[in-house]
């Protein structure tokens, strides 16, 4: 969604004129204390959480309950469920029915079920559609849906072997596949999202490879969805711990080409948000007034 941003002295509204080019924002809500990027959120603290991300610039707020971690046990469904739906809801009644959308991020039929009903709009299954129960919770329920190139099973980690040659041509056909499977149940193709699966069943050199040739996964008319926020493939390049994956981030970004109906998955959307923001300023696609200043009190660093 391109964002209207208006003239402003506040600490971290951008001063621009105009429409800031650049994808919708998915903000990560992680209700997973196994996950490798922390930041965990619980019920009480969600709407809190939630509000800060969509006023730094997020439309989108993806809740999940277990972590893709392979050297992490795979839950029970009763208890991912009973992480990330209380957080769902919460978000659901705080924003009402016409506010945000709501992705649920899981692979399991009846974790996305209680979701939707819960109030999430979009079920973000990073397997690539596994359980076959899910397609027809998406079918039934009418919400968007993203399918993600990953040929691995969920909490496995594949070996070299058993690695794609090609990753393009292959997720190319898998995404093919499982897209004429959702049609076929009655999923029109404008509530499906296209994830390439960055690091998912992936080596670092296979997924830049994926980001490379994103145009051909371009070939379904869907959006994309790309999850790229701390992932390892940043790491792997720049040998960064997760915290420390921001500015690889921002380097993919300036590398590639989104639109307003695309969506990047993020830990802290103001900073990638300050990025396309910035980005359309020195390209010229917005304005900036002529006598734009700095404030005084944004001018030194903040005490503390």
């Amino acid at each position: 969604m391109n964002t209207e941003q208006g003239p402003t002295d506040g600490i971290g509204e951008p001063t621009v004129s105009g429409v800031v080019p650049m994808p919708r924002l998915m903000a990560v809500l992680n209700a997973s204390p196994e996950s490798f990027s922390g930041g965990v959120v619980d019920p009480d603290g969600v709407v809190d959480a939630a509000r800060s991300h969509l006023a730094a610039g997020a439309s989108i707020l993806d809740i999940g309950g277990q972590s893709l971690r392979t050297d992490q046990d795979e839950l029970p469904v009763e208890v991912e469920a009973g992480r990330s739906v209380p957080l769902i809801r919460a978000c659901r009644e705080a924003f009402g029915p016409h506010g945000p959308d709501i992705s649920v991020d899981t692979y399991r039929a009846p974790v996305a079920e209680a979701a939707v009903a819960a109030g999430a709009t979009i079920v973000n299954d990073p397997s690539g559609l596994r359980d076959p129960d899910l397609l027809s919770v998406v079918a039934s329920t009418g919400v968007q849906v993203v399918v993600t190139y990953n040929r691995a099973r969920p909490k496995v980690r594949l070996s070299a072997a058993d690695l794609a040659e090609d990753p393009v041509a292959d997720g190319v056909a898998v995404l093919g596949e499982r897209i004429d499977r959702l049609v076929a149940a009655g999923v029109e193709t404008s509530r499906i999202l296209v994830d390439p699966g960055p690091d998912l069943g992936k080596s670092p050199a296979q997924t830049i490879e994926v980001l490379r040739s994103l145009g051909a996964f371009r070939s379904f008319g869907c959006p994309l969805l790309l999850a790229l926020s701390r992932k390892d493939v940043i790491g792997a390049v720049l040998s960064r711990p997760p915290g420390e994956r921001a500015a690889g981030l921002d380097g993919i970004l300036a590398a590639i080409d989104l639109g307003p109906e695309d969506v990047v998955r993020v830990h802290e959307p103001g900073v990638v948000r300050d990025f396309y923001v910035m980005r359309a300023v020195v390209s010229g696609a917005v304005d900036v007034p002529a006598d734009l200043e700095l404030p005084v009190h944004l001018r030194h660093r903040r005490p503390g």
